[in-house]
């Protein structure tokens, strides 16, 4: 069996990280002058592009590739000021779950307790490769990672500064794996826009509830599976262990 990709969203989905609207403000201000709050913005599924494009259509300015630049190379100091303060925080498990995937645990077979014998065989025959999907700009997302300990899980990734569309995001990680053939791709987040990405794709939808949407409402979204949160080691690596299968 060939490796699989797990494609995780990082806001709402790993971790909460406090500060983000105050580093925007930040940025707009030593970007261009602007005193420009973004309470009134609606982050949830959105991406970095998305919302500095937003603003400037609401300033009635047209954005272009240079003022994007400026004010990306302003958000990532502005935003680690924050972390380096108030660092993110993980959602429950999701550092054991993050580990019992890594390559360190990859020919572990895990014990009865998390799996049935028949998927913790095929679980230790899969390799799998983790990257991110996510709405941030590649530094900010690292900053998140790497101040929430879980930097090291993660090689590549597709991320909200190359492109608006989180589906586009989506395509863009799983070029950068460098896997020509994944056995299978599962995208794990915590928004519609993150389901759409995946349903889009071909890939395995799998909704986590820690963000801001209600497990009814990704149900309804389109998502294969949904959890409250990444506490059901049992169920999630069996999903995983069985292609996507319960």
């Amino acid at each position: 069996m060939g490796k699989g990709l797990i494609l995780f969203d990082i806001d709402g989905t790993l971790l909460h990280a406090p500060g983000g609207r105050e580093a925007f403000a930040l940025a707009f201000q030593e970007a261009f002058g602007w005193e420009q709050g973004v309470e009134h913005i609606n982050f949830y599924g959105a991406t970095d592009l998305n919302v500095f494009r937003g603003i400037c259509v609401e300033r009635g300015v047209e954005s272009t590739p240079d003022m994007e630049r400026a004010f990306f190379e302003r958000l990532a100091p502005a935003l680690e000021m924050r972390l380096a303060v108030s660092p993110p925080t993980l959602f429950p498990n999701v550092g054991n779950i993050l580990k019992l995937l890594s390559d360190e645990n990859v020919d572990a077979t895990p014990s009865s307790r998390l799996l049935n014998r028949r998927n913790a065989t095929r679980a230790s025959r899969l390799r799998w490769e983790m990257g991110l999907v996510t709405g941030n700009i590649e530094a900010t997302a690292w900053a998140k990672l790497h101040h929430a300990g879980i930097a090291h899980y993660f090689d590549f990734g597709g991320f909200g500064c190359t492109h608006a569309d989180r589906a586009e995001i989506a395509r863009q990680a799983l070029k950068a794996s460098g896997v020509e053939r994944p056995g299978k791709v599962f995208l794990i987040g915590d928004t519609p826009s993150d389901i759409n990405a995946a349903k889009v794709n071909g890939f395995t939808a799998i909704a986590v509830a820690t963000g801001g949407f209600d497990f009814q409402t990704l149900e309804k979204s389109g998502a294969d599976f949904v959890f409250e949160d990444l506490t059901d080691t049992d169920r999630l690596l069996s999903i995983l262990a069985n292609g996507g299968l319960e």
